[in-house]
């Protein structure tokens, strides 16, 4: 992958540095510490808390913990309230919404994959984003024959081996992106939004061929997270800046 992402040291005032032009994603490192989980564990609602517990499996479980914490945090800082004081609700495909404080058009859209977590923010605009590591074993070439377009799945076909799992999850994370910016599941749609993109570029152009779905507004990215880790980021607006921050737990101190 020869695109490149600058990821930088965010600014102090984040609230205002957030506009419906501007699109913050933030880059979080997951770890398997207990020492950290327990610290991110005081911003969980009651519900979040026993929703930990219940995982007995100990990666998954400091994995949520810590991703939703910072969520708490980082949405915290642009809200000027405190981080217990957010409430969310789940939709039925499983994202996230802010439902308390309404009154800043806040969205947001989180992913998480084993080291890694991302953060997407936007005014007004729905999001959506996917991380996915690159290293793990799939079988390719079904899944696509499957799920993905007749083209993709022959393009996917027609790469040497050693390409093939970089370009499947470069495909996966825009379309993981795209459908979790709708609001919908992969069940639903993988197969109706294609992609098409070079080697060079972060831009991804979408042919949707769901007919509702043409004409929409939407700007996708793709982006280099890590050595291991690639993703993907969608935006419902045919125009916006990305700005690309580095988490840093003294962030929530």
């Amino acid at each position: 992958m020869s695109i490149t992402t600058h990821w930088a040291s965010p600014p102090l005032d984040l609230r205002h540095s957030l506009t419906p032009k501007v699109t913050h994603v933030w880059r979080v490192r997951l770890d398997e510490s207990p020492e950290r989980a327990a610290r991110f564990r005081l911003h969980l609602s009651d519900d979040e808390r026993r929703r930990a517990d219940r995982c007995r499996t100990p990666h998954p479980q400091y994995q949520f913990i810590t991703t939703r914490s910072i969520l708490r945090i980082l949405l915290s800082r642009y809200l000027g309230i405190l981080p217990t004081q957010i409430h969310f609700e789940t939709q039925p495909q499983g994202k996230l919404i802010l439902v308390e404080p309404s009154s800043f058009p806040i969205q947001f859209n989180v992913s998480h994959t084993r080291g890694m977590a991302l953060i997407a923010l936007t005014l007004q605009h729905a999001v959506g984003i996917d991380v996915e590591r690159i290293d793990r074993a799939i079988q390719d070439r079904d899944i696509a024959e499957r799920y993905f377009s007749a083209r993709e799945s022959e393009h996917l076909a027609s790469l040497p081996e050693l390409e093939r799992p970089h370009q499947f999850f470069s495909y996966w994370t825009c379309k993981e992106a795209y459908l979790k910016m709708q609001g919908r599941g992969i069940a639903e749609g993988l197969a109706h939004c294609e992609m098409t993109f070079d080697s060079e570029h972060s831009e991804v152009r979408l042919l949707s061929l769901d007919q509702q779905k043409r004409g929409e507004e939407c700007s996708l990215y793709r982006m280099k997270v890590e050595t291991e880790h690639i993703g993907a980021l969608a935006i419902a607006t045919s125009s916006t800046q990305v700005s690309y921050w580095n988490w840093e737990d003294e962030y929530g101190s």
